[in-house]
């Protein structure tokens, strides 16, 4: 699928399920939104909330990945699979965030650029977490097993971020408005694009 057929089945399907989309985006987006306002505050009790805001963030972004793989799929979903890793593998998935974070710091403070190619290797990892098929993994190999599956494909996936970076921009003109019909089809095409690669790979492994 070339990314202009990926953007215009994205936005055929975002259009299906926009609302419960958007309903999911905004509890996540309330979660980073209190741990921004904090970030702007010097005390360590600001800190420790920013953290702790920062962890249930991707906490909910697992059970994202999760509620998108059935949008795209057509298959049943409901708001609750957000709250899917807050369960025996939150341990596993809280060592996830913190090895994650990590490398990403690590590779920033090369330069900018290492910094946004490493966080783009780890674009599955989410995905992984939220595939049952991979419970087995321990969190040193979701991140392994991402930038394994996104070898080859991390310019494609930069390029189509900058493909939206003009709607958001316009957004801006209308207050925010019209975040509410890019939002969900964005996600959409991100959620497509990245479910295909997972899956052409995981095909490949079963040849």
């Amino acid at each position: 699928m070339t990314r202009v057929e990926l953007k215009k089945w994205s936005k055929d399907q975002a259009k299906k399920y926009r609302w419960e989309i958007l309903v999911a985006l905004l509890i996540v987006g309330l979660i980073n939104g209190i741990s921004t306002n904090y970030t702007t505050k010097n005390d360590g009790l600001s800190f420790t909330i920013t953290i702790g805001m920062s962890v249930l963030g991707f906490i909910l972004s697992v059970g994202i990945a999760s509620f998108m793989v059935n949008i795209i799929n057509d298959k049943e979903h409901s708001i609750d699979m957000l709250f899917k890793k807050f369960d025996k593998t939150i341990g596993k998935t809280l060592l996830v965030y913190l090895l994650e974070s990590i490398w990403i710091f690590l590779y920033t403070l090369l330069l900018i650029v290492p910094g946004i190619i490493k966080s783009i290797s780890y674009s599955l990892v989410t995905y992984i977490l939220a595939d049952d098929n991979y419970s087995d993994k321990t969190a040193s190999e979701v991140l392994k097993l991402s930038e394994e599956m996104m070898k080859g494909h991390k310019m494609d996936f930069f390029i189509l971020q900058l493909s939206f970076i003009g709607w958001h921009l316009l957004a801006i003109f209308t207050l925010g408005i019209l975040e509410i019909w890019i939002l969900p089809y964005h996600t959409v095409a991100n959620t497509k694009f990245l479910y295909d690669i997972k899956t052409e790979y995981e095909n490949s492994q079963n040849q």
